[in-house]
């Protein structure tokens, strides 16, 4: 399992399976309101279903582009970190994998997790226009 994601079904039409994070209520409120601001085109990825259907997650593209909201924070996060990079207003943590690069946002109300599979090669236009959804969304 790869930032949650446990499988996939089929192809660019597909159904993703994520496991959604289990945040407590307050956390998880915040992010149902994210997804009123999330695009149905990432970069020109569409969106895909997800199962089981929950607010807290998000996909896009084949290979799968996976939004998790209400993610605890990443181990070894530090805000002086050399993973961190600051892209518009919001700070994102990087945890680079063998299949996927993690990236996580750090808010206030809630931490939202994009894991991106490696074989996208420019990542920065993802968190360009998600940080946008962020910020809208999620102080």
């Amino acid at each position: 399992m790869i930032g949650g994601v446990t499988g996939i079904a089929g192809c660019t039409a597909g159904t993703v399976s994520v496991t959604p994070p289990r945040p407590p209520g307050i956390v998880r409120e915040a992010c149902a309101h994210l997804v009123d601001y999330l695009p149905t085109f990432l970069s020109g990825h569409r969106s895909r279903v997800v199962q089981p259907r929950s607010p807290l997650v998000h996909a896009w593209g084949s290979p799968p582009i996976v939004l998790r909201c209400g993610v605890p924070k990443p181990k070894g996060f530090d805000p002086a970190s050399p993973q961190v990079a600051q892209v518009n207003g919001v700070q994102w943590f990087q945890v680079v994998g063998a299949k996927a690069v993690t990236w996580t946002a750090i808010r206030k109300t809630a931490d939202v997790e994009l894991v991106v599979p490696t074989s996208y090669q420019s990542q920065g236009p993802f968190l360009v226009v998600i940080g946008r959804s962020l910020t809208r969304s999620l102080p």
